[in-house]
């Protein structure tokens, strides 16, 4: 064990003398998590440019009343940043000379002329509609209560107000949204605007709510979006130094003679792979709390890491560094080596949900991320750092600690510690 600390320490101090070492493993990784905690852990509420186009003008040339509303509901949702059109303008025109190929797309909302006259007949039909029903209603559920002559008055009534409303024109203030078919936001921006729409015309016809919705939140601890973030930053970055790293190393000293060397010291195979392994797990421990003592600084972060995490990091370590020691004993060029570990650490880093839910992510590539063992470290640290619910974690610490245990297993399999 002795010597296992020994070279564990001459393994640090080599690291510590390699600034690209230190750059990778320390700088990059924050200034990733500055880059994507400013961009998608920001609290500011998103709003999305709206070009509103009203042609519905009065005989003055001013916007009718309820197109004025229409925009004012829009606006009042606070998701929009709103933009009037000229009325005189062509649709098409207007959006080839206001899109920028390098900036948002342009989203044109037209409001056709005549809009309030189609909308305010429309509403007569569907205020006509909402009484005939209320009215089928009484005489179905209230029958027992309505004498015999009312209940001749009332379907008289319902009679004459059917044969109105069959006479009156179906017409609908029709409104054209205009979008580019391959903007991400077009599901969000239609759906904003069509629940406007539907309170708009709710309103209209003398609707009144008679179902509402009450929240509440399910978490006494309240947490920035980073906090959420944080956790798969560092679950793949110590992924990055273990496969990387280690792989990287481990052939550069095959190449530059030192595992040589060391064949003709007592040092055994075993003590050589803990060695590293153990100085792969300070580093990672150092890297966690470098970056959540930023994030504490820079982001306001409350999820501290506790004493699971602490194992699960412990355990992710171990688990990483023991695959670079396998890559590293099997590749003997430097060049390849940082090549493959680049092959295997980067798509693992973006398909294991590091960055972002696996839910987003297509189906297919759902059943690939189960296979990642990163995934799983993932999954854990948001569990015992986030969710403070280490039981949730019960299966990452399995398959974690016994891919560690593999992994040190194959290790001491392929490092070739005598020459052939």
């Amino acid at each position: 064990m002795k010597r296992t600390l020994t070279l564990c320490k001459a393994l640090i101090i080599n690291w510590v003398r390699s600034k690209s070492g230190m750059f990778f493993s320390f700088l990059f990784p924050l200034l990733l998590l500055l880059v994507f905690g400013s961009v998608f852990g920001g609290s500011q509420q998103v709003r999305y440019s709206l070009h509103v186009l009203n042609r519905d003008l009065d005989s003055s040339g001013n916007p009718t009343n309820l197109s004025e509303a229409l925009i004012e509901a829009l606006n009042s949702t606070k998701s929009f940043n709103l933009v009037l059109a000229p009325s005189n303008v062509e649709p098409l025109e207007y959006i080839r000379n206001n899109t920028n190929p390098f900036s948002s797309n342009v989203r044109l909302l037209i409001i056709p002329e005549g809009f309030q006259e189609r909308v305010i007949r429309g509403s007569f039909k569907g205020q006509i509609g909402v009484m005939i029903t209320f009215m089928e209603y009484s005489l179905k559920s209230l029958s027992g209560n309505i004498s015999s002559k009312n209940k001749t008055q009332i379907r008289k009534g319902l009679e004459e107000m059917k044969s109105v409303n069959q006479s009156l024109p179906d017409v609908k203030g029709e409104l054209t949204l205009l979008v580019d078919p391959s903007d991400p936001n077009n599901n969000i921006i239609k759906g904003i605007i069509y629940s406007v729409v539907n309170a708009f015309s709710f309103k209209l016809i003398g609707g009144k709510e008679v179902v509402t919705l009450k929240t509440g939140n399910y978490t006494v601890k309240t947490y920035t979006p980073v906090d959420y973030y944080l956790p798969g930053y560092i679950a793949a970055f110590i992924m990055t130094n273990g496969v990387m790293g280690v792989t990287s190393l481990t052939t550069d000293f095959k190449r530059r003679g030192i595992l040589k060397r060391l064949i003709t010291t007592p040092l055994t195979k075993m003590e050589w792979i803990l060695a590293n392994i153990f100085s792969q797990t300070i580093l990672a421990i150092l890297l966690t709390l470098v970056m959540v003592f930023f994030a504490w600084a820079v982001f306001k972060v409350t999820a501290l890491p506790g004493f699971y995490s602490w194992i699960l990091i412990f355990i992710g370590s171990i688990l990483f560094s023991g695959l670079g020691m396998v890559l590293g004993g099997l590749i003997k060029d430097v060049e390849a080596a940082s090549a493959i570990g680049n092959a295997i650490a980067f798509p693992m880093m973006f398909l294991s949900g590091s960055f972002w839910p696996l839910e987003i992510m297509p189906t297919y590539m759902q059943l690939i991320a189960k296979v990642l063992p990163l995934t799983y470290f993932s999954e854990g640290l948001r569990f015992t750092l986030i969710l403070g619910y280490p039981q949730g974690a019960l299966l990452d610490f399995v398959v974690m600690g016994c891919l560690a245990a593999i992994f040190i297993f194959l290790a001491s399999a392929v490092t070739c510690w005598r020459e052939k």
